[in-house]
């Protein structure tokens, strides 16, 4: 059931994703770095939440922390391709106002 629940909310965080990019003419920049950091954290919550209920959990505490740093790194990948590749396509030139 919890696999579903993420599924649904990666689904739903994509879906918003393609809605704004179809309407970004129509919003200011700040409500569409706002919208996609909110969409972006949403979608990451899934992802996490997948990857925490389909990998085995660790039987010792020597291999929890190879566990937590695994899913830090796959967020910290995804943070950064947010940043350099999603959000250049919703404002093109985002940091040039700062």
């Amino acid at each position: 059931m919890s696999r579903r629940v993420f599924r649904i909310i990666i689904v739903l965080a994509i879906a918003i994703w393609i809605s704004l990019f179809i309407t970004k003419d129509e919003f200011s920049k700040s409500v569409l770095i706002s919208v996609a950091s909110l969409t972006f954290l949403v979608f990451s919550f899934g992802i996490h939440g997948l990857m925490a209920h389909s990998i085995r959990p660790p039987s010792t505490k020597g291999e929890l922390i190879t566990f937590l740093l695994f899913m830090w790194v796959l967020w910290a990948v995804m943070f950064l391709a947010f940043v350099f590749f999603i959000i250049p396509v919703y404002c093109p030139d985002f940091l040039m106002d700062i």
